[in-house]
């Protein structure tokens, strides 16, 4: 049995490096579901992916990235009809960032339903998913259909509405795109931004409560070097963050979710039973990895282990 299988996109983020006044990019393996997944695997949960890549130089790195990882690599198709789908990261001298992307008629929008191994469905305890999954078809109708039949399983849902506005037409398309999970999940996390976008609120607090509000038993709301904010059926509140020599952002908010999602699982409660003490403690622990994944460059490779996430904890 499985703690989570993930769907969606596996890319490679190229990350801007300077030498000697020389600009080039690094190449590194990404996409928000298996940055989350890494995360998770790295504190000890079993995972697994389902998505599609390219049977090219890209792809087949990114799979052996997977492997090296733990990370169950047998949903996890080669297309030799589309390529894999590339991201170029451009970082302020915050760290903070943006992307352009090679991604129409790429191999993670063109997974079909026949693709999928339902086996991992069956034999996960948890599914997890990303909104840019929605941004083409075939990709958006057959994630559907896995959500659903997951749903129906019983499986817990965990969703992350992450927003990247050049995948989209328009931003009202966006909105559309991010909204179809909301009604699927258990556990959403969103970044503060993405949280007022979905929302119209002006405030953190109000945007959490309309969340909630759609039927979800945990929102989860990232806030950056503060911390998170939560809304959860025992209460809602800030947990302050940790600080950290930021160098780049990518992967922060899905190191954080995969360390909320493995410390949820790991209780063997439901998320509606969990209690405000264990919610603060593990989102002291989430915020503990995406501060140490942001002082490293790309996303599955920043993943912080187990000890560097406690030792930050202990240390503050």
């Amino acid at each position: 049995m499985y703690d989570i299988v993930a769907i969606g996109e596996l890319l490679v983020d190229f990350t801007p490096i300077k030498e000697k006044n020389i600009k080039a990019f690094a190449e590194n393996p990404g996409g928000a579901p298996c940055n989350m997944l890494t995360m998770a695997q790295k504190l000890g949960a079993k995972t697994a992916f389902i998505g599609q890549v390219g049977n090219d130089q890209f792809g087949k790195r990114l799979g052996e990235v997977l492997e090296d990882q733990g990370i169950e690599t047998k949903g996890l198709i080669y297309s030799d009809k589309y390529p894999t789908t590339l991201a170029f990261v451009h970082l302020t001298d915050d760290g903070d960032r943006s992307f352009s992307f090679y991604r129409k008629n790429c191999a993670d929008v063109m997974l079909e339903e026949e693709d999928i191994d339902w086996t991992l469905i069956e034999d996960t305890r948890a599914l997890h998913f990303g909104s840019l999954s929605f941004t083409d078809e075939p990709s958006t109708s057959t994630v559907m259909k896995v959500i659903q039949t997951a749903k129906k399983k019983g499986k817990i849902i965990t969703y992350d509405p992450n927003y990247r506005p050049l995948l989209w037409d328009t931003k009202d398309d966006a909105l559309k795109g991010m909204k179809k999970g909301l009604k699927y999940a258990d556990i959403i996390k969103v970044s503060d931004e993405e949280a007022l976008l979905l929302t119209g609120k002006e405030k953190i607090e109000e945007a959490a409560m309309s969340l909630y509000e759609e039927g979800i038993k945990l929102v989860c709301v990232t806030l950056g070097g503060k911390g998170a904010y939560f809304v959860h059926n025992k209460g809602q509140g800030y947990v302050e963050g940790y600080k950290s020599k930021v160098v780049d952002t990518t992967g922060a908010g899905d190191t954080f979710f995969g360390a909320m999602v493995y410390q949820i699982l790991e209780t063997k409660k439901l998320v509606e039973e969990l209690t405000l003490e264990e919610i603060c403690d593990m989102l002291k622990q989430a915020n503990a990895a995406a501060s140490l994944c942001v002082e490293n460059y790309g996303g599955i490779l920043a993943m912080p282990d187990k000890s560097a996430v406690l030792e930050r904890m202990n240390n503050g």
